[in-house]
């Protein structure tokens, strides 16, 4: 059994529970939002943090909503304490004599995830004695040494709880406080080990839920050298989900997926400066993996760990990558540098908890224009300043279109991009062709809208102008916004190709039907002195045909289900095998065998950034890469034979592609020869 839906899908194994500172720097460029074309950005007025309540519901109405349909829901505001979004700049507690002491209460709240006049939710939550209760938890952050004496009351009347991790680091296993209604109990401990970690607390007995969360109870625990830490963030991630009836919410669940509180386009807008060095802390409470994206730049992951564990990497050592795969209760720091200006994204690019779908009953109708996404996504504003892009050489000039793939009777198939101004059904697979682009050779491509629906290009991994990164309504510089691209209409990006590597080109608008339709490709730029050969390069690139597939058949590899042809080598040959990986969800492998032994492939790319050659590892079989990552291995057989490339999903049989490996170049003329 696979445990898919919208919220939980990255659970297909049904397991429940196994920056500079943004500165202190305020954006002195602020851009209106009112672009002179009449497109509005997305959420660049009347936002959370930056204008007052009272004015941004001057004038607005909303329809009316019955929040009756569920006992969670709430509408009016309530007589319940409003639950606040913890920013996570501000420790909890009081620090006395090199002892930390915090008060904090288990109460229910009214959660506000959009605006104070839109729909909320009844849940419980956290806060410090005398405070309101906060989404994520109060934070605890102390330095190493530092005596932690934590209290914690249950002001629930019908429910005990469980606090998890009021322990020192690191530790084996997770301790936990089991606390009764209307108790308080207390836990004294030594900060220990620098590091990124959390507590949480579990409501009600029993095991975890394996189709609910609640656990927007949980807040960030951050351990600082002594001395404390350069500037930085933390970024929580908290999900509340329950499985409910389809007439109260048609996804099947009733959610809020919050960064800090909030779901996007109500999260705090980041705003740095070119050339600041951002270090942000990413603690994931949830249940569930998330893969962060960062459009337009690379990061560096400067730590990963868990509740109880963190593991710092040693700086030459530090995985270099636009990606990362968080997966469920486990955390990350990273490091980046914004290297020219624009509206950006940071994002869990599973599209189920990005999709507008899943904001609450009652919010439906209260978009700004232009904005197509909700949950897990951060704003970063980077107001004008200098550039990192560079160009060699006479642009290139593409042609792309995006058709409806149609039968001979004319039934629409599914769509997909286009090299051609239309495009016969699996005349090229169902998916868009292998775009080549050279290093540092500037690509202008101009994309023609041939649809029935409008849709947009992300140049997923791509280095470039802000306002060609394909976000519509939002990617903006230079006085240029990439819009929503209507049917009949065209736009031309401006494509720099500052690494050779591996990329993906993908809609970045109704992002779960319209990847699941087709509308994504592969992307490879080739270095600067270097050529493609289709011989020993290939790219496999996996993809869904619906939203819930649960066979083999509802998946996809380079746009068809069935096994990939046989493929031909040569001993002492050396191979690139590049996995691309734009599902809405779950995580792909790849591994080679032979008699069904592994063969080691060697690990060499990352998101198209080619790893220090001393971290190029040989392995029997790679780790499994979340949606929007990507990595190229390398293959060099050392004896003939029949071998298999396998690759897929675990929970899913896999592909499996046969190799033809021959002595020599001799024989492999032969053998092609004969097979004419």
């Amino acid at each position: 059994m696979t445990c898919i839906n919208r919220i939980s899908i990255p659970l297909l194994f049904c397991s429940a529970f196994i920056l500079g500172c943004d500165s202190e720097k305020k954006n002195t460029t602020t851009y209106d939002g009112l672009l002179n074309d009449g497109i509005t950005l997305c959420g660049t007025a009347d936002r959370i943090g930056s204008t007052p309540y009272a004015q941004f519901l001057k004038g607005k109405t909303r329809k009316p909503f019955d929040a009756s349909i569920h006992p969670r829901l709430l509408d009016a505001l309530s007589d319940l304490p409003l639950i606040t979004a913890n920013d996570n700049r501000v420790p909890a507690g009081k620090l006395v004599d090199g002892v930390l002491q915090l008060d904090l209460e288990i109460t229910w709240g009214d959660f506000r995830v959009e605006t104070i006049d839109r729909t909320g939710l009844r849940v419980a939550a956290i806060a410090e004695s005398g405070k309101a209760p906060s989404v994520p938890g109060p934070l605890i952050r102390a330095e190493k040494g530092t005596i932690i004496n934590v209290q914690v009351k249950n002001t629930l009347k019908d429910s005990t709880i469980t606090v998890y991790g009021l322990q020192s680091r690191p530790a084996n296993s997770v301790d936990s406080l089991v606390i009764k209604p209307g108790e308080t109990k207390s836990a004294k401990f030594e900060a220990g080990d620098p590091g990124n970690y959390f507590y949480s607390v579990k409501i009600g007995v029993g095991l975890f839920c394996l189709f609910c969360e609640e656990t927007q109870v949980a807040g960030a625990l951050i351990i600082d050298p002594i001395g404390g830490s350069p500037p930085d963030r933390v970024f929580v991630i908290n999900i509340f989900s329950q499985q409910v009836d389809s007439a109260i919410q048609k996804l099947g669940y009733l959610s809020t997926l919050t960064l800090n509180g909030r779901s996007w386009p109500f999260t705090e807008r980041q705003r740095p400066t070119v050339g600041d060095t951002l270090r942000w802390r990413i603690i994931n409470v949830s249940h569930e993996g998330h893969p962060m994206h960062l459009h337009g730049f690379f990061y560096n992951v400067t730590s990963l760990g868990s509740i109880i564990k963190d593991s710092t990497y040693n700086k030459e050592d530090q995985p270099y990558l636009v990606t990362q795969f968080m997966p469920a209760q486990t955390t990350m720091g990273m490091e980046w540098v914004p290297t020219r200006p624009g509206n950006w994204l940071f994002h869990c690019h599973l599209s189920f908890h990005v999709e507008s779908a899943i904001r609450l009953p009652g919010s439906e109708d209260e978009d700004d224009p232009g904005c197509h996404m909700a949950g897990l996504v951060l704003g970063i504003e980077v107001p004008p300043g200098p550039t990192d892009l560079i160009s060699k050489g006479e642009p290139s000039k593409r042609n792309l279109y995006a058709v409806e793939n149609k039968s001979e009777s004319g039934y629409t198939h599914g769509f997909s991009f286009s090299k051609t101004y239309s495009k016969p059904l699996d005349a090229e697979g169902r998916i868009g062709p292998l775009l080549l682009l050279k290093q540092y050779q500037t690509t202008y491509m101009t994309v023609q809208n041939n649809m029935s629906i409008p849709t947009s290009i992300h140049w997923h991994g791509l280095e470039i102008d802000s306002w060609a990164d394909g976000v519509p309504n939002w990617s903006y510089s230079n006085g240029m916004v990439s819009p929503a691209l209507l049917p009949g209409k065209d736009f031309t990006y401006k494509l720099s190709s500052m690494r050779a590597g591996s990329f993906i080109y993908h809609s970045h608008l109704d992002d779960v039907n319209q990847l699941t339709d087709g509308l994504y490709g592969p992307l490879i730029v080739i270095g600067e002195n270097d050529t493609y050969n289709p011989v020993t390069d290939h790219y496999y690139i996996i993809g869904w045909k619906n939203p819930d597939p649960m066979t083999r058949d509802e998946i996809e590899l380079n746009g068809r289900s069935e096994d990939p042809p046989i493929q031909q080598a040569v001993v002492g040959e050396t191979h690139r095998i590049r996995l691309m990986h734009i599902a809405p969800a779950s995580e792909a492998f790849v591994g080679m065998t032979k008699n069904g032994k592994p063969v080691p492939i060697r690990f060499v790319a990352k998101d198209g950034a080619d790893v220090p050659e001393r971290l190029q590892v040989l392995m029997d079989e790679s780790p499994g890469y979340g949606v929007g990552e990507t990595a190229d291995f390398s293959f060099t057989p050392t004896e003939p034979g029949t071998y298999e490339l396998v690759l897929g999903y675990r929970w899913l049989p896999p592909w499996k592609q046969t190799w033809i490996v021959l002595s020599n170049k001799l024989a492999a003329k032969t053998a092609n020869a004969s097979s004419r």
